[in-house]
């Protein structure tokens, strides 16, 4: 029987899908990575079709290509090799919200724009990275080791436990929602703990995958109350080494909730609301560098717990930094301060053009880890071979998000682009490439590696490690059906 009759019988006529469109649709994301091919799109409903499917492209010797939502950016769902596309964004149900606990169980297809609009509405938050796309999936985009703009929160991984089906077909649980009777009356499993029983958190074998080891089908994310008050503050500055040392400074007193560093460029795309052209003018009148602290007090006494934060902010400025001020409100920005806490707590409007889409169209990111001190020398890299592509550095989009109070830092740089002109699209491929050799002989740390341009650098340096993750490759895909040709497999 043809694989795709033998799709319909698992999943339904209606949902495999293999029209032109809607290869075309797939075979592509908005990264500067090539289109990929493949013979059909099919979209399980439940765990168990998600487990039958692979089980029949172990079969059959098909690759599988998960995809958890309708919007990518990093190239890691374009298929390197021909097979089948497995579309999860159908499985979104929000299964339980867990205000006990703070916890939310939600199948992997659950978006930002669904989740967040539930919480908030029970009064409670998720912890979210900088204004998602809100067709992004939550469970995803935590896998794929994004950062939270909250510096203040219980956990460092907002995501616990999690559901998968292994590239050998087989059913696996994470942490403490392994128990065969989970969220069942008598259960004494919670889902707070990604940590197994024994030695090994699986949990983090799964993280940064990309879906080369199995597809997860639902996860375990926590909650937090919505803040009482908040106060956003703003420190501007004309070089970016001047914002570093107040942040180490303030994070490390554990003042504020959200605190993050932008340039102008990156400012501008999130504030202008639409078009080029308000960007570039909104860009023009903005300082270079605008570091922006939300400072947050619960239900309990939260008057006072603001004013000692706003105080040890006020001393931390004046003893140190007497050249710099906390502002309460961006220069020509009426109420701005007001918009920030609310725009921090939810994905990008689906209403309205993406912010990394509305300067050029497009827009290729450039992530990795470091500490705070050394922004400015991979900022000199970036730069340094922008100026080679003859591509302008202020049209380059900086985000610096500190993580565990100013422990490290992702470093994001946004090379914006019009992804309809073909030969800006290989220019900016050139760039991109160029750009994360720079960077890597500088010390940058790829903890989630997109794109044959940086795996390629990546996993030659680390023999030893490449070696070992093949050995649980084999184990857990042993006939390499799942996303191959990413990251070392």
């Amino acid at each position: 029987m043809p694989i795709k009759d033998q799709l319909k019988a698992i999943v339904g006529e209606a949902n495999v899908l293999d029209s032109p469109e809607i290869i075309k649709s797939y075979s592509q994301d908005h990264s500067v990575e090539p289109p990929g091919q493949l013979t059909c799109v099919v979209r399980p409903k439940e765990a168990h079709q998600v487990q039958k499917i692979i089980r029949l492209a172990n079969k059959e010797i098909i690759a599988v290509i998960p995809r958890s939502s309708g919007i990518h950016f990093h190239g890691n769902v374009i298929p390197k090799k021909v097979g089948v596309v497995l579309d999860l964004s159908g499985m979104n149900s929000i299964k339980e919200i867990d205000e006990e606990n703070l916890l939310a169980h939600l199948e992997v297809g659950v978006t930002w724009d669904q989740f967040q609009t539930e919480v908030l509405a029970k009064g409670y938050r998720s912890v979210i990275p900088l204004l998602p796309h809100a067709q992004r999936s939550v469970v995803m985009d935590w896998l794929e080791r994004e950062q939270p703009v909250v510096q203040v929160h219980e956990y460092s991984d907002p995501l616990t436990c999690m559901q998968l089906i292994w590239g050998n077909g087989e059913e696996f649980v994470t942490g403490s929602a392994s128990a065969n009777n989970f969220r069942e009356e008598g259960c004494l499993a919670d889902g707070v703990s990604p940590q197994g029983p024994g030695p090994i958190g699986f949990d983090r074998l799964i993280h940064g995958s990309q879906g080369t080891l199995g597809a997860v089908t639902w996860g375990i994310v926590h909650l937090q109350p919505l803040p009482t008050l908040t106060k956003t503050k703003f420190i501007t500055t004309d070089k970016v080494e001047d914002a570093i040392e107040p942040i180490y400074k303030i994070l490390r007193r554990r003042i504020g909730y959200e605190c993050l560093l932008l340039n102008n460029t990156n400012l501008a795309a999130i504030l202008a609301g639409s078009g080029p052209e308000q960007v570039a003018e909104l860009k023009a009148n903005l300082p270079p560098w605008t570091t922006i602290l939300v400072i947050s007090a619960l239900k309990r006494r939260p008057e006072e717990r603001m004013a000692y934060q706003v105080e040890a902010l006020d001393e931390i400025m004046t003893s140190y930094f007497p050249g710099l001020k906390a502002l309460d409100t961006l220069p020509g920005m009426a109420a701005v301060e007001d918009k920030i806490p609310d725009m921090l707590l939810k994905p990008w409007p689906k209403d309205k053009t993406y912010w990394k889409h509305a300067y050029k169209g497009g827009c290729q990111d450039l992530v990795f880890m470091t500490t705070l001190d050394r922004v400015q020398n991979f900022i000199s890299a970036v730069n340094e071979v922008a100026t080679k592509y003859q591509y302008p550095v202020n049209d380059i989009g900086c985000y610096i998000q500190p993580v565990e109070n100013g422990r490290a830092c992702q470093l994001e740089f946004n090379i914006y682009y019009n992804p309809q002109d073909g030969a800006e699209v290989d220019r900016i491929r050139g760039l991109y490439a160029d750009a994360a050799a720079a960077v890597f002989e500088r010390g940058a740390w790829f903890n989630r590696p997109y794109g044959s341009a940086v795996t390629n650098i990546i996993y030659k340096k680390y023999a030893t490690y490449v070696t070992t993750a093949k050995r649980f490759k084999k184990y857990a895909d042993p006939n390499y059906i799942m996303n191959p040709g990413t990251l070392c497999f």
